[in-house]
């Protein structure tokens, strides 16, 4: 876009974004033919995506295992590590030992204050370096092309350039470019990316929305009053993708504070306790099919900057 000064080291050529109405869902075989493919969305919403990771462990101790994992920003970070192959206690041991100013990757551009670069190389460190399309589970993480203002779905490639193009918060991070032309934060068109799971072939949608059920600031000093606004339009423009999953889960969670350890642990918490309240109805429409004898065992995460 005519105007940005964008950082040379975000240009990534090997990013194929697809629009929603390129994703076509694969042929199923032996197994999955015979039962319906279940997807968990994970929606964005900054550090509440803590409450992820709660979401995971309730779903791990039902035995509910996922066909497809769909993320926008703070659900991409979750949704990426979660369909890599770690499970919620690795998540969480990972992201309670990373320092998040470690991830703040300061640089003077036009298009924002943050390259991203850091949460990519994190991301990558976590996943081992697997490509999305090698995961165990099939992931895809949504971002939003600037220049046509329409929703994009990353599945290919290396899982912290996605990431980092998902959660390219506008003039915060430097948006990331490909070959034609940028990816900014998935939030602004696809909150809770649910009908990107549907064109990846779910038949059943889990979706996850931690931003619009927590507690709004009383403030009415400028700042706050526009963090407001956006905060009502986003979850406006988001509230009728949100009503075609099959059982959607909304933890309360606070922005407040969040950057303490004790506040990452209350938004897993709620998380947690929310999709325990939802099995009921998961377990009824997913059934049997979607049960795992057992956790699978998996390997332990890396950790950046101590």
């Amino acid at each position: 876009m005519v105007g940005y000064a964008f950082a040379r080291n975000d240009v990534v050529s090997d990013l194929a974004p697809r629009f929603l109405a390129e994703v076509r869902r694969p042929p199923a075989t032996g197994a999955e033919a015979r039962r319906p493919a279940l997807a968990l969305v994970l929606g964005g919403g900054g550090l509440r995506g803590f409450a992820h990771i709660g979401i995971v462990r309730a779903l791990e101790e039902a035995g509910i295992k996922p066909d497809i994992v769909v993320g926008t920003s703070a659900g991409a970070v979750v949704g990426a590590a979660y369909a890599s192959g770690m499970t919620h206690a690795q998540i969480a041991a990972a992201a309670s030992s990373v320092k998040l100013p470690s991830l703040f990757d300061l640089t003077l551009s036009s298009g924002g204050i943050m390259r991203g670069n850091n949460i990519a190389q994190w991301i990558d460190t976590i996943t081992a370096g697997v490509p999305i399309e090698r995961f165990p589970l099939r992931f895809g993480a949504v971002a939003t092309d600037l220049q046509t203002a329409q929703a994009v779905l990353l599945d290919r490639g290396a899982a912290g350039r996605a990431v980092q193009a998902s959660t390219a918060v506008p003039g915060v991070t430097v948006p990331v470019s490909y070959q034609n032309g940028h990816l900014i934060d998935g939030g602004v068109t696809s909150l809770v990316p649910v009908r990107f799971a549907r064109a990846m072939g779910a038949d059943l949608v889990i979706a996850v929305d931690v931003y619009c059920e927590g507690a709004r600031s009383n403030a009415r000093h400028a700042p706050a009053v526009i963090s407001q606004v956006m905060h009502i339009q986003s979850c406006l423009i988001a509230k009728a993708e949100m009503a075609e999953a099959d059982v959607l889960i909304a933890p309360a969670v606070s922005i407040s504070g969040m950057s303490a350890k004790d506040e990452q642990a209350a938004a897993i918490q709620a998380g947690y306790e929310a999709a325990r309240a939802a099995l009921p109805g998961i377990l009824a429409q997913a059934g049997a099919p979607h049960l795992s004898a057992q956790p699978a065992v998996r390997r332990a995460p890396a950790a950046l900057g101590g």
